[in-house]
């Protein structure tokens, strides 16, 4: 069967310590029908001399100032001619055969293929990250349960639906994955196989900006849970509430621990008010007002 066309974009910006990396991840591929596309924000650290060192390999490049993330990658996907599409950020990279695991799916009639994906600490340490539950639709209200790094989907899907959200800077992604779920109703296939690895690291926005991700999360979950009946809407206000009782208790605990006792009573009740039936709830209250 012929391979499908997979186009696959690189955003840059500033990030030439590791875009090398990610380049050659992406070309040594071995994948006989891709369609490679760096879009770069206007760096000055050296990443246009990288870039160029490669750019007999790449359908199309540029190096120009934009308006961030996402819309580098709406530039980028603009110029797509592939059957898939998927991207890969420039501190990041792809494991041998990514590609040729997604053909595969893709053939055998997937339109969103999702692998799961490891994450590097700056020390070197690596920890697997795996796509979360996705069964059922309160789990798509939690957490993003889908990991960039390894996921792919129908060109034709981009194109019905539209590109990444220019006015979310930082979960652009979790937002079209709502899209695709339920918008699109479409579920994606879980390969299991880890595909690529992304970096934690100082400048990473998943490490200097961490809270900002919430405000942007609770937006996109507003958006989404209107287009749900209200049996399942209820579903997810359950399930949410749960989630967060357990957040504020695990909160509440560490803070005892560490004689934080102020910030303890704080947590405890907020844990209190979401599951006040609990008898850990009470047993929690009871110790964070006695403060030990």
């Amino acid at each position: 069967m012929q391979p499908p066309r997979i186009t696959v974009v690189t955003p840059s910006y500033n990030q030439g310590k590791y875009l090398e990396q990610t380049l050659r991840s992406v070309l040594e591929q071995g994948y006989p029908n891709l369609e490679y596309i760096v879009v770069d924000g206007g760096s000055s650290d050296g990443s246009v001399d990288i870039i160029r060192r490669y750019e007999k390999d790449l359908a199309w490049w540029v190096s120009e100032k934009d308006r961030g993330q996402s819309h580098a990658l709406n530039k980028g996907f603009a110029r797509a001619t592939g059957d898939v599409y998927g991207f890969i950020n420039s501190d990041d990279f792809l494991y041998p055969g990514a590609l040729h695991c997604i053909a595969d799916a893709y053939n055998a009639g997937a339109q969103w293929m999702v692998g799961w994906v490891q994450m590097i600490e700056a020390d070197g340490g690596e920890w697997p990250q795996l796509p979360q539950r996705i069964g059922l639709v309160p789990d798509w209200f939690i957490t993003n349960p889908i990991p960039q790094q390894g996921t792919y989907w129908a060109g034709k899907l981009w194109k019905q639906l539209g590109g990444f959200n220019e006015d979310l800077r930082y979960t652009f992604d979790y937002d079209f994955w709502m899209r695709l779920r339920f918008r699109g109703n479409v579920q994606p296939l879980i390969l299991h196989r880890c595909l690529g690895s992304y970096r934690l690291h100082e400048s990473s926005k998943t490490v200097s900006e961490f809270d900002a991700f919430e405000p942007e999360f609770v937006k996109i979950r507003r958006e989404y849970v209107q287009l749900l009946p209200p049996k399942m809407r209820r579903a997810v206000a359950k399930r949410r509430q749960r989630q967060e009782s357990l957040q504020h208790r695990t909160l509440a605990w560490r803070a005892l621990n560490e004689s934080r006792v102020r910030e303890a009573r704080q947590h405890a009740f907020e844990t209190f008010r979401r599951a006040m039936l609990a008898a850990d709830s009470w047993r929690l209250m009871f110790c964070a007002l006695r403060g030990r």
